[in-house]
């Protein structure tokens, strides 16, 4: 019998560590959304019995996930009304025209904020108040973006709620009747963490970066976009001969290929002349693109009904007229950013049938790398920016779904500033209840969000769109993994590995491996799944060595969210990629150094306040 029972356990953890792999495989190659991953790692666990349905689904309640979810809401709250934006442009505004300044200013007070909101909120709204003040002071946006990006990363790490890896840890700490973190306790490390990355983005990192500039208009980014023209009937371009070189010379842009009925012709082909319908598929800025369009008899590709998926033409209505006299429901063009768990990643706009579901069209796209073919037919990377022509109204919905990031919203959305000062003290009040421990954070925050409500600053509706239920899946999906490895004894199994090699070494080199392997895998995954993946292995390993639990938890807290070398650790990382300008090289080269640099100072103070020993003084 008692064999029977070992073969059980034995089977259940190489299938719950079989399914571990197979969900690390698509975290890394991102070839399914990481929500969607956890979801059908979650969904396998209990299926293959690994998990009861009480515990696969026990995440979805779980203190950690409804923190997040709440903080989320406060963020939103605070940013509806206005106040982020307030700040940010009246701090901006007077800067001038040096680079330098303008990223030390970005960089402090979004490393401020980043400690109390949600960093990737704060990183959002951010983005075009940036490239707005480096198109009026000539400032290259690659050198200052991405450090602003790494100083959100540096300001969550200093407080409880600044990040959902701190929650994760905290809650998990407590559930194993441990203290976990007070409101600014991590500050003791994450401070010093933020001065010197502060000093080193400032000094050595951002020249380390590529130097762009932002074009005048509002439209024009660094990098090509791919877009199509076509030759309506009648227009004085027929009978024109063209070649491309000489198109490229004339107007700035690479003719890639000409569609004649089906067919396609090279545009490098002696004697080639346009005819009425032809199709001209051309890279280059998006400035010159929209230049040569407005010259008359050569048009924007648009697609018709029954074409690429195009929505049928909208019903005319009446057409209020805004300021200036120009219809409210006038069509707009603006930019639009693909980020991580979008629904078009993987998927052209022809097979979602955009056009239709949005009620916008694309114009154009622009892709860190080479696109061929038309926009519509392309498959859609995260990253990739689109250039959309629709309505204020759509291009407001797109603005606030999830997965699209709006660059220079046509419109300024909804804003409450009377409610400012309302919810400006909502977040103060929830982080001095929690600073001096008259309530946990989830009941803080959770009151907070309530209290936005009722007074009018966030509407339910605003409220429930800021619950980014991917992260709530992610986060219940590797609470069920943690779950899963802990019954299984994989936790156990690794522990006494690391138990072995630290009885016969030096013990911190089992902080160090914490906090390396928390990094490692933070650059290819969830910071926050990485965390509940390690944390039931540090208090096992712990118990083994005898050694304070606290220290190398707050080890894999600091370790998970210090993911700096690869772009697709962090999503406030694939926000900033195509407005920017960077390649995946320059996170490599930027993000490497200041990897050592974290890991060197963190290793060094961690033992310091959090004794190795218990019992021993600081």
């Amino acid at each position: 019998m008692l064999g029977l029972v070992f073969e059980s356990v034995e089977l259940d953890l190489y299938v719950t560590l079989g399914i571990v792999a197979v969900a690390i495989y698509f975290f890394v190659t991102e070839k399914l959304a990481p929500d969607l991953t956890a979801l059908l790692t979650l969904l396998a666990l209990m299926l293959c019995g690994v998990l009861t349905p009480a515990q696969a689904f026990a995440g979805f309640s779980h203190p950690a996930v409804v923190s997040v979810a709440a903080v989320l809401v406060l963020s939103a709250g605070i940013e509806r009304t206005g106040a982020l934006g307030f700040v940010a442009r009246r701090l901006l505004t007077p800067i001038g025209k040096s680079e330098w300044l303008l990223t030390a200013v970005v960089m402090l007070l979004i490393g401020a904020l980043s400690a109390f909101i949600n960093n990737t909120a704060a990183v959002a709204i951010f983005i075009p108040v940036v490239l707005e003040a480096c198109r009026r002071t000539g400032a290259s946006p690659g050198r200052v973006l991405m450090p602003m990006a790494f100083a959100a990363t540096f300001g969550g790490m200093c407080t409880l709620m600044g990040t959902s890896t701190n929650l994760v840890v905290h809650e998990y700490a407590r559930a194993h009747e441990l203290p976990g973190y007070t409101l600014f306790e991590l500050a003791r490390v994450g401070l010093p963490l933020a001065g010197i990355a502060f000093v080193y983005l400032l000094l050595v990192g951002r020249y380390l970066l590529p130097k762009n500039r932002v074009a005048e208009d509002e439209l024009a980014r660094a990098g090509d976009y791919l877009a199509e023209l076509v030759i309506p009937p009648g227009s004085n371009w027929i009978g024109t001969r063209i070649s491309a070189e000489k198109w490229e010379r004339d107007h700035a842009l690479e003719l890639i290929v000409v569609s004649r009925g089906g067919d396609l012709l090279d545009p490098n082909s002696s004697g080639l002349t346009l005819a009425g319908g032809d199709s001209l598929r051309v890279r280059g800025r998006l400035e010159d693109v929209l230049k040569l369009a407005a010259r008359g008899g050569i048009e924007l590709h648009k697609p018709k009904e029954g074409e690429e998926g195009a929505s049928e033409p909208a019903p005319e209505k009446p057409r209020a007229l805004g300021a200036g006299g120009e219809p409210q429901d006038a069509k707009r063009l603006a930019e639009v950013v693909l980020l991580p768990g979008n629904e078009l990643i993987g998927r052209s706009l022809k097979e979602v049938n955009f056009a239709r579901l949005h009620d916008a069209i694309v114009v154009a796209l622009r892709r860190r790398g080479r696109a061929f073919g038309r926009p519509s037919t392309a498959r859609l990377r995260t990253g990739d920016v689109l250039v959309l022509e629709g309505r204020n109204e759509t291009l407001l919905r797109l603005s606030r779904s999830s997965g699209f990031l709006v660059v220079g919203t046509p419109s300024v959305p909804e804003v409450r500033h009377d409610k400012l000062f309302v919810a400006v003290g909502t977040m103060v009040a929830v982080i001095t209840a929690v600073a001096l421990g008259w309530m946990p954070i989830v009941a803080a925050a959770t009151a907070g969000c309530a209290l936005l409500m009722l007074t009018g600053c966030l509407r339910p509706r605003e409220a429930y769109e800021a619950l980014d239920l991917r992260v709530v899946f992610l986060l219940a999906g590797a609470l069920a993994i943690g779950t899963a490895l802990e019954t299984t004894g994989a936790p156990e199994r690794l522990a006494g590995l690391l138990a072995s090699l630290g009885a016969g070494t030096n013990p911190h080199y089992v902080i160090v491996g914490f906090f390396l392997t928390a990094i490692l895998l933070s650059e290819f995954m969830s910071n926050s799944g990485t965390a509940a993946l390690l944390c039931p292995i540090a208090l096992t390993v712990a118990q083994e060595l005898g050694l304070n639990p606290m220290t190398l938890l707050v080890a894999v807290t600091f370790g998970a969210s210090a993911a700096f070398a690869m772009p697709i650790g962090y999503q406030t990382s694939l926000m900033i990629y195509a407005p920017g300008g960077y390649r995946f090289p320059d996170f490599v080269r930027v993000g490497i150094v200041l990897d050592v640099i974290v890991a060197a100072v963190a290793l060094a103070l961690i033992p310091r306040y959090w004794p190795l020993f218990p019992g021993a003084g600081s």
